[in-house]
């Protein structure tokens, strides 16, 4: 009897290292950690069976809580039944941590907002034109220059307007509830929120994107697109350039 549990036991340790080699080896190919949120590539963890779901989400979870002594099974299979809700979907945890689901990826962490790569925004500041505006994480130069001088280096960051449709009574904000623009290419308006679904915007993200406005229209989802009615055509006399550095 004591040599059969001896044996059992010895399998039973050998599975266990097995099972571990393999969740090592996935954890490289599907997970990664920033800071304290870790990341997991969507398509590849959908593809895994249940049993090296659970255990990756298990040990994601004690890579950031040290322990799993607050995580029950219903936590996990809470997580393991949302997987394929959509983009924005969110499940609180124990240890203060959000399970998060995005476009491509699915995170873990106390604030999945934090790994944007926009800082924080909030309030409407006046932009100086020309010249330069300061507001919290961002540095925006305005200037004004004849059409000769438009070079083709506009970026997610830079871009280049007919000021003669914006006028040079400009803002930037954040979104707002009801906020419409006619993105460039298209020939009719649309929702920003909408924009920024069909654009795969991450939800935790869309709060913190600058949006240049005059009075009448949104002008700039910034790192996105223009508003196509004012963008520059061989008629524009004069060019307004934007471009937004972080600081």
């Amino acid at each position: 009897m004591t040599e059969a549990l001896l044996r059992t036991a010895r399998i039973a340790a050998d599975d266990l290292t097995f099972l571990d080699k393999e969740i090592a080896q996935l954890w490289d190919r599907i997970a990664q950690q920033q800071d304290d949120t870790i990341i997991l590539d969507k398509e590849k963890f959908v593809e895994l069976l249940p049993a090296p779901k659970r255990h990756l989400l298990r040990m994601s979870i004690e890579k950031l809580l040290g322990n799993l002594k607050d995580i029950e099974t219903r936590h996990i299979e809470e997580i393991m039944g949302a997987l394929t809700k959509p983009a924005g979907k969110r499940i609180s945890l124990p240890g203060g941590l959000t399970f998060s689901i995005d476009y491509n990826q699915y995170l873990l962490g106390p604030e999945p907002s934090a790994l944007s790569p926009l800082p924080p925004l909030s309030g409407e500041f006046l932009l100086k034109i020309a010249g330069e505006t300061a507001l919290p994480g961002w540095r925006i130069e305005a200037t004004v220059i004849p059409p000769e001088a438009m070079k083709d280096d506009t970026g997610k960051y830079k871009a280049y307007f007919d000021l003669n449709k914006t006028g040079d009574k400009l803002l930037v904000r954040t979104r707002q509830p009801g906020d419409r623009f006619q993105p460039l290419g298209l020939n009719q308006p649309k929702k920003l929120g909408e924009f920024m679904i069909d654009a795969k915007i991450p939800s935790a993200w869309r709060q913190r994107i600058p949006i240049v406005c005059s009075p009448e229209q949104i002008l700039w989802v910034v790192g996105w697109r223009i508003d196509d009615r004012i963008k520059v055509t061989k008629n524009t006399k004069q060019i307004l350039c934007l471009e937004f550095n972080q600081h």
